[in-house]
């Protein structure tokens, strides 16, 4: 009797051990099989049908088809997109400025220079929409066009919406604040001019030398310019990635904000580095510029739709190899954000997602990447 109650009591002390061990499986089991589906679903949902997309005009009921991020040629030197969520009071001014650089830059460098702003209403509550026809009837439907969100879809969407229908050999998204001034795109473009002419004299140096964007490795996180002594290559044909930076400014607004948002923001860098490294150090400055090449690689692919998109337009662009640069700009805070301390744990989440999307469970693949190439081989 001893030694069978000395067994079944060891039977089920095993039983006892086993059992939670059985249950947590069992629950990692079904929760990683819920996560691969929520981030199947956004990669479903990363699709945009330009088709669906059209522009309003206010003088017409008819709405105007939107023309593809893809069609063959860009018919537009530089598309702009502005998205805006209840932005009718800061809107107009930014606005205002924008058109008004845009036209002594035409009257300075000839009607070679075309262009074309898009303002993106993410499902405005106010008189966005209404701010921006006004400039719409003032500079006339080709130059200014407003594309309306059924709903609130968040920022990200709403760039990737705006992008999908530029016609620009150049395409800039900036906020509808204006904290960066349209103006600061110079900068940026001279950095591109820099890449653009250096993928010239390595092409000239090597025929038989893939692009940098094909080759693992980028030259490009660092300043400076190089003399031009080829003609550059095209806007349309070599994918460059320009970003805005506000981090000469961090000291600055340190000094400013309190310590528990200088904490978070510590703590949102720290896992910016996980995601993306430490190359960029300013990933949510909402001032970028990249060639339609650059656009036509990277935009299509991103899925994130609301507020850490830049960081994912990043990895994509990374991972890529596409030639990145990142650029000081002035920057000046404008009452209204749309930021609070809740937006900080959304974008720690989106930030998660991308860390495990792309580089944990390998749910989100990035195509023309040689990882993706090889996974389509093994598939073949």
């Amino acid at each position: 009797m001893t030694l069978g109650s000395d067994h079944q009591s060891t039977t089920y002390s095993s039983m006892f051990l086993i059992s939670p061990l059985i249950v947590l499986g069992i629950c990692v089991g079904v929760g990683m099989r819920l996560l691969r589906r929520f981030f199947d679903s956004l990669e479903e949902e990363k699709e945009h049908r330009v088709a669906d997309f059209s522009f309003e005009s206010p003088t017409s009921v008819n709405r105007i088809a939107a023309p593809s991020l893809f069609d063959e040629r860009a018919s537009k030197s530089l598309s702009i997109v502005i998205p805006a969520y209840n932005e009718e009071v800061r809107l107009p001014a930014t606005l205002e400025e924008t058109m008004a650089y845009l036209q002594r830059r035409r009257d300075r460098a000839g009607p070679h220079f075309t262009y074309e702003v898009i303002v993106v209403d993410d499902g405005s509550k106010d008189g966005t929409t209404e701010e921006a026809f006004k400039f719409v009837k003032k500079h006339g439907v080709d130059a200014v066009r407003v594309l309306s969100l059924p709903g609130n879809k968040g920022k990200g969407y709403a760039v990737k919406a705006g992008i999908m229908c530029t016609r620009g050999k150049e395409v800039l998204f900036m906020d509808a604040d204006g904290a960066t001034g349209v103006s600061e795109i110079e900068k940026l473009e001279r950095s591109m001019q820099t890449i653009l002419q250096k993928e010239s004299n390595e092409s000239q140096d090597a025929q038989t030398t893939p692009p940098s964007w094909e080759r693992k490795g980028n030259p490009y996180m660092v300043g400076g310019q190089k003399p031009m002594t080829a003609v550059p290559m095209s806007a349309e044909e070599e994918p460059v990635f320009v970003l805005g930076s506000r981090a000469h400014l961090q000291n600055q607004a340190m000094a400013k904000r309190t310590a528990v948002r200088n904490f978070l923001m510590h703590g949102f860098h720290a896992l910016v580095t996980l995601v993306v490294g430490n190359t960029v150090r300013d990933t949510q400055c909402g001032f970028k510029l990249m060639t339609r090449k650059a656009a036509q690689m990277i935009v299509p692919q991103q899925r994130l739709q609301r507020w850490a998109f830049d960081v994912e337009l990043i990895k994509i662009a990374q991972t890529l190899h596409v030639p990145m640069n990142e650029v000081q700009v002035v920057w000046t805070e404008i009452p209204g954000s749309k930021v609070r301390l809740s937006s900080i744990a959304h974008i720690a989440f989106e930030l998660a997602m991308i860390k495990t999307g792309y580089d944990i469970l390998g749910a989100w693949s990035v195509s023309g990447s040689s990882s993706s190439s090889s996974k389509n081989k093994k598939k073949m």
